[in-house]
């Protein structure tokens, strides 16, 4: 009877279903999505490259490392260790463009940590990387322009308007893709505040301050609560000088 009793509860453990372990991808992401916690952010570039070091061809690792130490770079203060963190975004998204050139996430990444870098290492380097920041994000472009809410358009824009001229700069088409950009992420608060800033410098304020005020009372999907907080006061900063 023991027997038969042992029996029966293992079939009936048999039958009960088994859930899959939530993947390391998937507590990645959820970490990402709380990343206004720091150490949430640390965990998530811990998870991608432990990842990347098991699974060397695994794009989806690749793309969010690259993404995830972005990020990272953005909240520390030294330069000598962002330069570090900006490199291995770099490294990675280069990876992840090698394992799949035709998914926008890598382009997107590569170019965004090569525009970072830029800037920290000034105007000499700016110039030398510009060209990889722009191939990328132009390739971004043509996959998939709504990626990111539309921030390609931002930062192509951003680049135009910047850029001298003779170096490739072009105000009218910067202007264009600021203004398409809106179109495609039509909540997209950093596109927002950087049109806004142009419209102000080309006196056009009351285009300025609808831009400022929607950012003031619209959420972007694509920003964290603290990166949506720290657009609206620099929406408020420029409504301000518009009094």
């Amino acid at each position: 009877m023991k027997r038969l009793a042992l029996i029966a509860a293992l079939l009936s453990s048999l039958a009960l279903p088994v859930f899959p372990q939530e993947t390391s991808i998937a507590k990645a992401d959820k970490l990402f999505a709380g990343r206004d916690n720091l150490e949430n952010l640390k965990q998530a570039v811990s998870l991608m490259e432990d990842r990347t070091k098991r699974e060397p061809s695994n794009f989806d690792g690749f793309w969010r490392l690259a993404r995830f130490k972005f990020y990272l770079a953005d909240h520390e203060k030294d330069d000598s260790r962002k330069g570090k963190l900006l490199q291995a975004a770099m490294d990675a998204g280069k990876k992840a463009v090698e394992l799949d050139s035709g998914r926008v996430e890598g382009h997107f990444w590569l170019a965004a940590a090569t525009g970072e870098y830029a800037d920290l290492k000034g105007a000499l380097q700016s110039l030398t990387l510009v060209k990889t920041v722009r191939r990328e994000f132009e390739a971004a472009l043509v996959i998939n322009p709504s990626y990111e809410n539309g921030d390609v358009y931002s930062a192509l824009g951003q680049i135009d308007l910047n850029l001298p001229k003779l170096f490739g700069g072009n105000e009218r088409r910067g202007l264009e893709r600021l203004e398409t950009g809106l179109k495609v992420g039509a909540n997209n608060s950093d596109l927002k505040v950087t049109l806004a800033e142009y419209y102000v410098k080309k006196g056009r304020n009351a285009e300025a301050r609808a831009l400022l005020e929607s950012v003031l009372s619209a959420t972007d999907p694509a920003r964290s609560p603290l990166e949506q907080e720290d657009l609206r006061a620099k929406a408020r900063r420029l409504l301000e000088k518009l009094k």
